[in-house]
């Protein structure tokens, strides 16, 4: 009986993990030069956050006006998400010079855990500990990573749900610039 009950919480907690963390919904194109991604676009406006940073400060989206925004809910827990950060990275560095920012939001993570993962990992754009208001704002669901590119205006243009290469980031980043 202990044997099914610990084979019956294995299960539970597989399907818990890979609900949990989206995988990338990305394919590539038969000349396996363009990817083709699944997005959700969205013209409308509405949708804030209001967080704190991984050093106790409060930010909300109010603060970004007027800059190409990069909104990326992830986890330090997530494979997805990791796998996708090197190239997040390499836009940010790329991009920022031209206002682009990029703000973490970590979903079911600690302020510590967050802060030594970005340190570790050479991120630096801002972290915000993502609540529930701002992930229920902006419908982000049950899986992670969730990238959602703002205009200047705070208008979303696009989203990607699962980890995304930089041709991709690329893309998205020149049509908010």
């Amino acid at each position: 009986m202990k044997r099914y009950l610990l084979t019956l919480t294995a299960l539970f907690m597989t399907i818990a993990f890979l609900v949990s963390c989206s995988s990338s919904d990305e394919k590539t194109s038969t000349d396996n030069t363009k990817p083709m991604a699944k997005t959700q676009t969205s013209a409308g406006t509405g949708a804030k956050f209001m967080a704190l940073d991984i050093d106790g400060n409060f930010h909300t989206s109010e603060q970004y006006k007027g800059k190409p925004l990069i909104l990326n809910f992830w986890g330090t827990w997530c494979p997805p998400c990791r796998k996708e950060l090197p190239d997040l990275k390499k836009i940010y560095t790329e991009y920022k010079s031209q206002g682009l920012e990029i703000i973490g939001l970590a979903v079911n993570d600690t302020p510590e855990k967050v802060r030594k993962f970005a340190k570790d990992s050479g991120i630096d754009w801002v972290m915000l500990i993502a609540n529930r208001e701002s992930a229920m704002s902006y419908s982000i669901g049950t899986g992670i990573p969730v990238t959602i590119f703002l205009d200047k205006d705070g208008n979303e243009t696009s989203r990607a749900i699962g980890a995304r290469s930089y041709e991709y980031f690329k893309s998205e980043v020149e049509k908010i610039l």
